[in-house]
C-alpha cells in the first residue's frame, strides 16, 4: 500500500473515533444490569483534569498541632476565661486551628446529649470509678483499627487499661491490641452473617452473637453424659499500646446454662480461681479481681453442655474502657433483632455510658434514589438502643469518603452523600449526636488523595483506611470528643452557660 493511502487510512479512522467521541454519551451505554460500554468522549479530549481531588494536606498538617493542650487553649480562647495560659500557636493561629476540628453536631445544637457521660467521665477523672464505651461499626474498624487509638487517648486522659469486651471466639484472625487463642470445640453464633436458623431465641448479646463450646441444639446421645472441656487464652500483643497491654479484672457475662460447669482461671500455668456455676435462666456474671494488673490469662471451662458466652471483659478497675465490636458488610441494622430484654441486662451489668456506632458504608454500592428507607431502619437502631440501656449517650460517626472508578479516575459515588444524610437525620431525630468523617476527611473526592498520600493513609480498595490513615481519622473524632468535654469542664469551673 502506497504512503499516501496508508496516511488517509490512519487520518480516517481518527476522524471516526474523533466523532464517535463527540456524540459517545458521558455516561456510557448499558448492555446488560451490571455491564456498561465506555469510550472516550469530547470533554476527556477538550477538559484537562476532569475530576479533581480534594486538597488533604492542610488537614493532615493542622491535625498534627492539635493536642489535649492545644485543644484545651482553644476551648478557653472560644469561652473567653482570663485565666487561660495559651501557647503562642494557639494565640497565632487559634481560628484556624479550630475550624480544623471537625465538630460533632447536635439535633437543635443541643449538647447537653454528652453531659451523661461528660459527667461520667469527670468523676472518673477525680474520684475514679470506670466508664465503658461501646465502639461499634462496620470493617472500617476491624480488628481495633480506629478503637485503639481512640481507646488509647481517653485512657491516658482519664485513667484506664485493658482491652474491653471481647468475644469468647474472635471472628477474625487479627486484632491489634491482644492476642486470642481457643480450643477447636467453640461455635459461635451470629444474628449477622451465617445465621443458624434452628435457633429459637433470639439472645445474642452485645456482639450480636454468643459462643458455646457444645452445640446449641443436639440431638440426645450416649456422650450426653460425657464432660466437654474448652479454653480460651489471652497474650499481650506486641503491636498494642502500652496500656491495653494488662487488666485488672476478668468479668464473663453468661447465661442460660442449663447444668452446672466448672470455671477454672490459670494465670502463667498456675492455677489461680475454680469454681462450680450453677444452673441458669438469665444473663449471669463471673468477675475476678486481680491484686496486680496482669497481661495473660487461660479461662477453662468443664461440663456436660455449655452456657451461652456473650463476652469476656478484661477490664481496668479505675478508668475508662472501650470496647471494639465489628461486623464486617453490616449496615447497622441489627440491635432491633436481638432480645431486648438479654441485651438491656448486659447492659447493665457492663454499664454503658456510651455508644459509638459507625455504619453506612454497606449501604452505598446499592445505589437507590431515596434512601429514607435506610434513615428510618437506623432511627430505630438508636431508639432501640436507648430503651435497653437509658441514660447512656450516642454518638453516630459518619462514612467515610468512598470512591467508585469512572474510566481512568476515582470519584466519590454519587450517592454518598445522600446516604450521609440519611444517617444524620437519624441520629438527630432520635437525639444523637453526629460527626461527619467525610467532612472531616476533606469531603468530595477526597478519597483517593488518602490513597495517593505517601505513606498511603488509605488502601486501594478506596474504601478503607491504611493503619495510618485510620490512626489519623481517631485522632481527629477523639479531637472532636474532647473539645466538646472540655467546653463542658470550662462550664463546671466558670459556672457559665455553654455558648450554642
Amino acid at each position: 500500500m502506497k504512503p499516501l493511502r496508508i496516511l488517509l487510512f490512519v487520518v480516517s479512522v481518527f476522524l471516526v473515533l474523533f466523532a464517535i467521541a463527540l456524540y459517545f454519551p458521558e455516561e456510557g451505554i448499558v448492555l446488560t444490569g451490571n455491564l456498561k460500554l465506555h469510550f472516550f468522549t469530547a470533554s476527556d479530549i477538550f477538559r484537562k483534569n476532569a475530576v479533581q481531588y480534594a486538597d488533604i494536606s492542610g488537614i493532615i498538617n493542622r491535625n498534627k498541632l492539635l493536642n489535649d493542650s492545644v485543644i484545651s487553649a482553644l476551648v478557653a480562647t472560644a469561652e473567653e476565661s482570663d485565666d487561660m495560659v495559651a501557647f503562642d500557636t494557639v494565640r497565632a493561629n487559634a481560628d484556624s486551628l479550630r475550624r480544623s476540628i471537625t465538630r460533632i453536631e447536635f439535633p437543635e445544637n443541643d449538647r447537653a446529649i454528652l453531659f451523661g457521660v461528660f459527667d461520667a467521665l469527670n468523676r472518673v477523672r477525680y474520684k475514679g470509678g470506670l466508664v465503658r464505651i461501646m465502639h461499634y461499626g462496620d470493617s472500617q474498624i476491624e480488628g481495633d483499627r480506629m478503637t485503639a487509638l481512640i481507646r488509647n487517648r481517653l485512657q491516658k486522659k482519664f485513667g484506664g487499661h485493658g482491652v474491653g469486651l471481647v468475644p469468647a471466639s474472635q471472628l477474625y484472625d487479627f486484632s491489634f491490641s491482644i492476642l486470642q487463642e481457643s480450643s477447636d470445640n467453640w461455635s459461635r453464633y451470629p444474628l449477622y452473617g451465617n445465621r443458624d436458623t434452628t435457633l429459637q431465641h433470639s439472645r445474642y448479646g452485645p456482639f450480636a452473637s454468643f459462643c458455646m463450646f457444645t452445640p446449641a441444639i443436639r440431638e440426645k446421645t450416649a456422650e450426653e453424659s460425657s464432660n466437654h472441656i474448652a479454653w480460651i487464652s489471652f497474650r499481650k500483643s506486641p503491636y498494642s499500646y502500652s496500656n491495653t497491654k494488662t487488666f485488672s479484672q476478668c468479668r464473663i457475662f453468661y447465661g442460660y446454662n442449663k447444668e452446672p460447669f466448672l470455671n477454672e482461671v490459670f494465670i502463667n500455668n498456675q492455677r489461680y480461681d475454680a469454681d462450680i456455676i450453677s444452673p441458669s435462666t438469665k444473663p449471669e456474671e463471673i468477675r475476678w479481681i486481680f491484686n496486680e494488673p496482669r497481661d495473660e490469662l487461660r479461662v477453662v471451662f468443664t461440663g456436660r453442655s455449655s452456657p451461652e458466652i456473650y463476652g469476656i471483659a478484661l477490664d481496668p478497675l479505675n478508668g475508662v474502657v472501650v470496647d471494639n465490636i465489628a461486623m464486617r458488610g453490616c449496615a447497622g441494622n441489627y440491635f432491633t433483632s436481638i432480645d431486648a430484654g438479654n441485651l438491656k441486662a448486659i447492659f447493665k451489668k457492663l454499664e454503658v455510658k456510651l455508644f459509638l456506632l459507625q455504619f453506612g458504608g454497606n449501604v452505598v454500592p446499592h445505589v437507590v434514589e431515596d434512601y429514607g428507607y435506610y434513615e428510618k431502619w437506623f432511627y430505630r437502631q438508636i431508639m432501640c438502643i436507648r430503651e435497653v440501656c437509658p441514660g447512656a449517650s450516642v454518638i453516630v460517626i459518619g462514612l467515610s469518603d468512598m470512591s467508585v472508578k469512572k474510566k481512568n479516575r476515582f470519584v466519590t459515588y454519587p450517592n454518598l452523600e445522600k446516604v450521609r444524610n440519611a444517617l444524620k437525620n437519624a441520629a438527630f431525630e432520635a437525639g444523637a449526636g453526629y460527626w461527619d468523617m467525610y467532612k472531616a476527611m476533606g469531603g468530595y473526592n477526597s478519597m483517593p488523595s488518602w490513597v495517593f498520600a505517601e505513606p498511603p493513609l488509605a488502601v486501594k480498595d478506596f474504601v478503607h483506611f491504611s493503619p495510618e490513615g485510620a490512626d489519623i481519622i481517631a485522632q481527629m473524632f477523639y479531637n472532636a470528643f474532647l473539645y466538646e468535654y472540655d467546653r463542658y469542664e470550662n462550664h463546671l469551673l466558670t459556672g457559665q452557660m455553654l455558648r450554642k
